[in-house]
Formats: structure tokens, C-alpha cells, sequence
């Protein structure tokens, strides 16, 4: 039976983003295992027949435990005998890429979920990061970005193989939920700096002025969890706004929900948002990379400027004091998200690893 390797940092990105692909790489009798950091999704992947090798990444690719990550791998490699390999987060897909070339792997593929050198992104990004892409690309034979402007860079490097454009990982498309109950805006991701929760904190407070019976629902756990229950008691909105920390039920809360908000500093492709528009929810995001690929402004949902709280919290403000354009912007998103549809990424993917096997793995 074919071996195949998927390697990202933790386990519940596979769960939650490549599981139709898993279900792809199986159904041509393919064997899948996956090398990642134990999260507590190691059950669920077990549950779907795959493999998990534990495999301790960290987030800085400065880390020295990553070296021992590295060796880790470089020895699960050597061990077995993959014919495929494909790679996913940023550190996860360096090491990956490295001990593949050191291995002789036949096929190794790498998704970009969105460059850390990006337009408008610090020069020390840049710097670092840049030119690690560089080096690795020279031992990646597919390379897959999910955005435009990823797709314009991942052309400009040296990239061994061929450079592919994919949509996304895939979203399901559910029946439409209907209107919804109540005045409830989401926002749901890890709670990094990069998710820049402070400006939707400070644009929530504008928020309840305009409409004092609305409430905020972040969804989500991480480092700056403290630091933004903090400010928002800071605020004063401590009450009108809710830290539900990790949560499996993300469809039903974005059905829910009648506004769905980002205001990352960047993304690749971001899930929740093609979700929210999945379920026909109009969305306030910000003006970056990943969210303009799918948000057409003042159609869809509005586009608001990076680091204005003012400009956020009037686009969430009127889709609430307008239930007519709100559901008007939702079922045009409803629209534009059909191109983004699991059965497209499977379609995608499965032409992409026939190519670089020559046939179906199997």
C-alpha cells in the first residue's frame, strides 16, 4: 500500500482543514499518516484511519527545539518508505521540505496558508522569512498558494517543480439557514497578535452606541486571551462581549450570528470567512491579503482600512440598523462562495498529486 506523509504544526489542522483530502488520498487506497504536534486531535485522526507521528514544532523557526522536530522527522522518514509528502504551516513546511530532499522522497508538495512576507508587512518579515521560502523552494516540487498575491510571489521563487493556484481547502456549502435571531456579531480564530482583536474591541465600543442590544462573540483560545478580556473591561464592554474560547459548533454559531468580523493583519485564505459566507452571513473584514480574494466591498460585505476602529464599527453598525442589506450582502456571498466548495479543492488536489505521481496513488 502507498505511504503517504501530510506534515503541518498541530494535529487539529488537519482535522479541521484536510480531512476531504485525507478522505481523497484513502479512497485511492493510499495509507495516510500525518507528523505534527499533539493537540488532542490525535483521537479524531485515528478515528478516520490515519496515523499520527508526534512531532514537537514550535512556532519561531529560531527555536532550538525545532532541531530536535527535525531530526524527528528526518529518522520517521528514513523508516518509512513515502512516495508523497506535503507539507503545511510555516516552520512544519521548512523541516518537512528539508528532511524530504535529505530522504529522497519522490513527490513533495507544500500549501502556503499565507506568506509572512506579504505587500505592506514589516521589513524584518522580509528579512527572515523571504529568504527561507527562497532555500525551500528549490526542494519543493508542487507549490500551492490559496490567494492572489501569494500566487504572484510563489511565482517569483525558484520552485524546483511548478507553481499551482488552489481554492482554498475547501468549504461545505450547508442549506440556507434563513434570517438571523437576534443582534450578534462573531469573530472566531486563535487569539494571536496578527488576529488584531483590539481594533474590533475598540470599534465594538462605537458598536454599542449605535446599537446598545448587540452582543460580540469571540470564539477562540491563545496567547492574547488575557490581554483582550483586559481591554475589554478596560472599554467598558466587558459586558456586552463574550469570550467563548475554543469551540467545535462554529457552523451553528456562525448561523447565528448576523455579522461576521475579521480584522486580521493578514491571512491566506481565511476558513471562518468563507464559512460565514457559506452560511449567507454578510462579513466586516479588513483591506488585507486573503480577505480582499473573497470579499467584494459594499456587495458582499464592506472592506474597512487596517487600524480603524471608526470604519469597522460603522460597517458592523449598519449591517445591524439594516436587516434588508444584510441579508442582501448574504446571499450575494452565499453566490461567490460556490468557487470555493470542498468538492473544488478535492477536484484540484487530486489532478495535482496524478501529476506529480504520474498516475492515481494507488
Amino acid at each position: 500500500m502507498t505511504r503517504v506523509l501530510l506534515v503541518a504544526s498541530v494535529a487539529r489542522h488537519f482535522t479541521y482543514f484536510h480531512l476531504p483530502v485525507i478522505h481523497l488520498l484513502q479512497a485511492q487506497g493510499c495509507e495516510v499518516h500525518v507528523a505534527c504536534r499533539a493537540d488532542g486531535d490525535e483521537g479524531k485522526l485515528a478515528e478516520h484511519g490515519v496515523r499520527t507521528w508526534p512531532v514537537v514544532f514550535r512556532r519561531s523557526p529560531w527555536n532550538p527545539s525545532n532541531l530536535v522536530a527535525f531530526f524527528t522527522l528526518l529518522a520517521l522518514m528514513r523508516r518509512q518508505d513515502y512516495r508523497l509528502v506535503h507539507v503545511h504551516t510555516p516552520v512544519a513546511s521548512l523541516l518537512g521540505r528539508l528532511a524530504a530532499r535529505l530522504t529522497r522522497v519522490p513527490a513533495v508538495l507544500y500549501t502556503a496558508h499565507g506568506f509572512h512576507f506579504y505587500r505592506g508587512a514589516p521589513f524584518l518579515n522580509w528579512l527572515l522569512y523571504y529568504p527561507l521560502e527562497w532555500l525551500a523552494a528549490h526542494w519543493t516540487d508542487g507549490l500551492l498558494a490559496i490567494n492572489a498575491e501569494d500566487y504572484q510571489q510563489a511565482l517569483r521563487l525558484p520552485v524546483r517543480g511548478k507553481v499551482y493556484r488552489v481554492p482554498g481547502v475547501g468549504v461545505p456549502l450547508p442549506a440556507d439557514p434563513g434570517p438571523p435571531q437576534g443582534l450578534t456579531v462573531l469573530a472566531a480564530g486563535d487569539l494571536l497578535a496578527n488576529k488584531n482583536l483590539g481594533q474590533l474591541l475598540r470599534a465594538w465600543r462605537h458598536v454599542m452606541d449605535a446599537e446598545p442590544r448587540a452582543m460580540l462573540l469571540i470564539a477562540g483560545e491563545g496567547p492574547q486571551a488575557a490581554g483582550l478580556r483586559s481591554l475589554a473591561n478596560q472599554l467598558g464592554i466587558g459586558g456586552q462581549v463574550r469570550f467563548l474560547g475554543f469551540r467545535r459548533d462554529l457552523p451553528e454559531l456562525l448561523v447565528g450570528a448576523t455579522v461576521v468580523v475579521s480584522a486580521s493583519r493578514r491571512e491566506g485564505l481565511p476558513r471562518v470567512i468563507l464559512e460565514a459566507m457559506a452560511a449567507a452571513r454578510p462579513v466586516v473584514v479588513t483591506d488585507v491579503r486573503g480577505h480582499r480574494d473573497l470579499v467584494e466591498d459594499e456587495r458582499t460585505g464592506f472592506l474597512v482600512p487596517l487600524g480603524d476602529p471608526e470604519a469597522m464599527a460603522a460597517a458592523v453598525s449598519r449591517l445591524l440598523g439594516e436587516p434588508d442589506l444584510a441579508a442582501t450582502m448574504g446571499a450575494r456571498a452565499r453566490e461567490r462562495v460556490a468557487g470555493y466548495a470542498v468538492d473544488r479543492v478535492v477536484q484540484a488536489m487530486e489532478a495535482i498529486y496524478a501529476e506529480w505521481t504520474g498516475r492515481p496513488l494507488a
